[in-house]
């Protein structure tokens, strides 16, 4: 019978085990049916102790001879809680080394940065150089060209007050829940604000 075969098992393994692994370890001669119901009946008799984890249930057999068996039911207890409060520790440092390694793979080497730093540079040189010669020049601009190069002035300066709308919610968002200061979110990810570089623009009215 069912009965006599499951409490045999769980007599001489003296281990805990659920339903599932009752019958995967008595190699399929009972279905899975068979043995629950031979496990609820032991337990109703008093022949084996039932311990309820979660939604699971895990049955043991009651050693008459062993006065250790609720000792030993609790220890799989508190191991089966550590290992729970393991796992979901490792989980959050997982997370936290996968956002880690998406952020250093995204950013550019230091080589790159420089290199994109100095580009930018000699554009901006070029940029002054030119914006001084028109300053200084008493040249008339043709008013299609005038028209043109304030249209694009309007374009660009609308799209950078729109992206730095956007980085400002960014770094908002992440401050959230972020442990320390704007300052150090800042140093962290080696961003320069506007004011911290001293950047302005010009918006004289035309």
């Amino acid at each position: 019978m069912a009965g006599e075969a499951v409490l045999k098992y769980l007599t001489d393994t003296n281990r805990p085990y659920s339903c599932a692994d009752v019958t995967t370890n008595l190699r399929g001669t009972y279905t899975k049916t068979a043995v629950q119901k031979a496990l609820d009946s032991l337990a109703e008799v008093g022949k084996i102790k039932c311990k309820l984890y979660g939604k699971q249930k895990v049955y043991a057999a009651i050693q008459l001879d062993n006065t250790d068996g609720d000792s030993d039911i609790e220890d799989y207890d508190n191991q089966l809680k550590n290992l729970m409060q393991s796992i979901t520790d490792s989980t959050n440092t997982l997370k936290t080394a996968e956002i880690n390694l998406k952020n250093l793979t995204s950013a550019p080497t230091t080589e790159a940065a420089i290199n994109e730093i100095e580009e930018i540079k000699k554009r901006l040189e070029n940029h002054e150089i030119k914006l001084n010669n028109l300053r200084s020049s008493t040249e008339i601009i043709n008013p299609v060209e005038k028209n043109k190069i304030l249209n694009d002035f309007d374009k660009f300066f609308k799209e950078y007050r729109k992206r730095k709308r956007i980085c400002n919610d960014m770094l908002e968002a992440i401050l959230e829940g972020y442990p320390k200061s704007k300052k150090t979110l800042l140093e962290e990810l080696c961003i320069e604000t506007d004011e911290m570089v001293n950047f302005k623009i010009v918006t004289n009215s035309y």
